[in-house]
């Protein structure tokens, strides 16, 4: 089963005032998608040895469900996870259908935080049999790289912009950026962060009730480094 990965939450979210919205010509200016890597002196959590490739679809499926982080102790609104399922969601893939190597999953698993608050968390690790993480990555880069803006088919306008702060701690194959998004006269940003380790890719999205991007890009940052160093365990 294959969705559009903005959940009903973030809808929700639109209705009432907290998300949607447009980018600035200036902000697209600077676009720059991936955060610089960490100084050699203290290497990022992704630059740890990976494991052998996955040889099986049950190996792949028990790597991912391991990748799950816990965000309990992180906000109120995240003591308890406010959904997780198996479902195979795409990718992030602005201003196009999916990214083309994705259909290849073999496991995949979901958690959203924040049901019925302010805010709206979603964690999303995919494993690949036989692919690599970083070429996704790659289809990733080439992506945004002529992506501005685009139009969800409910009519939502959505313009892609650059993190306003680094991602920290993050590597060459993790790339990051938000988006404004504008739906009935009411304006708000997701904020993605996209990681690759081996055969293994993991998306975090974030955003804060509120039309400032960096609410949500500080959102985004404490919530990534927590599953950062989860995924980098187990993969």
């Amino acid at each position: 089963m294959e969705r559009r990965r903005t959940p009903l939450k973030l809808l929700s979210l639109l209705a009432c005032a907290a998300l949607a919205g447009c980018g600035t010509a200036e902000a697209e200016k600077a676009a720059t998608w991936s955060a610089p890597a960490t100084p050699r002196a203290k290497p990022s959590p992704t630059a740890t040895p990976t494991r052998p490739a996955p040889t099986t679809v049950g190996e792949v499926r028990r790597q991912v469900k391991a990748a799950m982080v816990d965000l309990a102790g992180l906000r109120p609104e995240t003591a308890d996870i406010s959904t997780e399922d198996t479902e195979a969601y795409k990718l992030a893939h602005p201003c196009r259908d999916s990214l083309p190597t994705d259909r290849k999953r073999s496991g995949y698993r979901s958690r959203e935080w924040g049901a019925d608050s302010d805010i709206w968390i979603r964690q999303y690790v995919v494993g690949y049999l036989k692919v690599p993480g970083r070429t996704l990555i790659g289809e990733l880069r080439a992506t945004l790289k002529g992506c501005k803006s685009y139009r969800e088919p409910d009519g939502r306008a959505t313009t892609v912009l650059p993190m306003a702060s680094p991602l920290k701690p993050a590597g060459r194959d993790t790339v990051a950026w938000c988006e404004k998004l504008v739906g009935s006269g009411n304006t708000g940003y997701l904020c993605t962060a996209v990681t690759a380790r081996g055969n293994y890719v993991m998306e975090v999205n974030a955003s804060e009730s509120s039309n400032d991007q960096k609410q949500s890009e500080a959102l985004l940052h404490k919530v990534y480094a927590r599953a950062l160093a989860t995924f980098t365990k187990v993969t």
